[in-house]
């Protein structure tokens, strides 16, 4: 199986932060071509509020966040980990548990999350090296404990082990 590299403050494999829009499109066309799919991109451009470009195919996606036509943040999301590993620090980004992922980060820079409970937050952030891991909801086994939440979640309870694992990564410049 083929993998990307994720490289801290520098990019995802060939994409690199500080390549201009056109230069991301042209690598991810021609990354495109040799592992993944053979559909073709969708390109949303960014409006007033959304400043990130979403560049999709039919099984997953990249955003890219520009400023000056220069790539300042570059995230992939968990549905490539079909056809290929995503690896920081030689770690399977989305095949390793949230709680696995965060503890091995803090090896190389402090954590920032958005809620009370680190345990518990869907944003993480990795200032010193330009990593922030994203998921949509928060969940962990410790919330299993907790009948109220058991009976408020009855009946999407085996949908939230996704959420055990993250959903994006991203890397962002200095």
């Amino acid at each position: 199986m083929e993998y990307i590299e994720i490289i801290p403050h520098e990019g995802i494999g060939p994409l690199k932060l500080g390549m201009s829009s056109e230069e991301i499109l042209f690598t991810l066309e021609q990354l495109h071509t040799k592992w993944l799919s053979e559909q073709s991109f969708d390109i949303s451009k960014p409006s007033d509020i959304d400043c990130y470009t979403r560049y999709q195919d039919g099984s997953s996606f990249f955003m890219v966040k520009y400023k000056n036509n220069k790539a300042v943040e570059i995230a992939v999301d968990y549905e490539l980990r079909e056809k290929m590993k995503i690896e920081i620090y030689g770690i399977d980004v989305f095949q390793t548990t949230a709680e696995e992922l965060i503890s091995n980060l803090k090896n190389y820079s402090v954590c920032n999350y958005d809620m009370e409970d680190e345990l518990l937050s869907t944003n993480y952030e990795f200032d010193d090296i330009g990593i922030r891991l994203w998921r949509e909801e928060p969940f962990h086994p410790k919330l299993l404990s907790d009948e109220s939440y058991i009976n408020e979640m009855r009946e999407v309870i085996d949908e939230m082990y996704q959420y055990l694992y993250f959903q994006i990564i991203a890397v962002k410049s200095l």
